[in-house]
């Protein structure tokens, strides 16, 4: 009952445009993530303090988008994907100095309706991987014989995972961190967690409503179609605590020849590359160094 009412006001809740500037709030020693978030305070203070160039490109729905070129020393570029309502900086600041300090050139866009980046709604992958596309263009013009890597974040690897299929110049690999799988699966599964046994009915009102704003169906913009057609060799990353073992078979199941994968002990969402920063660089420094040659 009321199906139409409650999908209207999950579609307008989970897509507006989210306030990301609001810092991580820091917390008491004992908790479990007072490490992650001093070294992600760090990094964003050191990263601030490199020179940076600011870019810009119009999406194809003619949205300007913002973000942060760090120039290294080598031919490699790292295109950074961020994940749902997150701010680009914050997120990639410690990755992004790792990058750099391998003398990698480092991109950190702002995705569509994040920061500085125009756009009243996130489309979950739907248009993201669009305009990463465009970012990815953008980088080929600095530099036209270099070599592209993309990482993704969450909602930021499922972008990166449904770039898997599609053909782009210079791109040698993909690294997702606990990918999202796509719009489909996100909006399922809040509205039965929230609907409970008026989840499947809101659902499928959440995207007809897609549908008929966007005239695009979201179904087909999904992890498993993409990666079953995968052009690139891929890493897939997750703590062992997130519980996506069984996600990362069926894709390694789908794409046996070019899919490797890395459990992180003791980790969780997003957290592995602060909690197990060593194993973490040193598998992602052999694939990268495997892929550019």
């Amino acid at each position: 009952m009321f199906e139409k009412l409650k999908a209207n006001i999950l579609f307008n809740k989970l897509l507006k445009r989210p306030d990301i500037n609001k810092a991580y709030k820091m917390v008491p020693p004992t908790d479990s993530w007072y490490e992650t978030i001093c070294k992600v305070h760090n990094s964003l203070a050191e990263i601030k303090k490199l020179p940076s160039q600011e870019l810009e490109i119009v999406s194809h729905d003619n949205l300007k988008l913002k973000g942060l070129y760090y120039k290294g020393t080598s031919d490699v570029t790292i295109v950074c994907c961020h994940g749902y309502t997150s701010h680009a900086e914050r997120e990639w600041a410690f990755p992004g100095l790792f990058y750099l300090s391998l003398g990698y050139n480092v991109l950190i866009p702002y995705q569509r309706a994040h920061g500085p980046s125009e756009g009243k709604r996130i489309t979950f992958g739907v248009f993201e991987h669009l305009d990463m596309m465009l970012w990815i263009n953008e980088v080929n013009k600095i530099n036209p014989n270099g070599k592209v890597i993309i990482h993704g974040l969450s909602m930021g690897g499922g972008i990166a995972l449904i770039l898997s299929n599609k053909e782009m110049d210079n791109v040698k690999g993909i690294i997702a961190d606990a990918p999202s799988t796509g719009f489909n699966d996100f909006v399922t599964n809040i509205s039965n967690y929230v609907f409970k046994q008026d989840g499947e009915r809101v659902k499928n009102k959440v995207i007809e409503k897609f549908i008929k704003i966007y005239n695009v169906d979201p179904t087909p913009h999904n992890i498993f179609t993409c990666v079953e057609q995968s052009k690139y060799p891929l890493l897939l990353s997750a703590g062992s605590n997130e519980g996506l073992d069984k996600l990362f078979e069926r894709l390694e199941e789908l794409n046996p020849n070019s899919t490797d994968t890395i459990i992180l002990p003791g980790c969780n969402h997003g957290n592995g590359m602060y909690k197990q920063t060593k194993l973490y660089q040193d598998k992602i420094k052999k694939f990268i160094s495997k892929v550019v040659k």
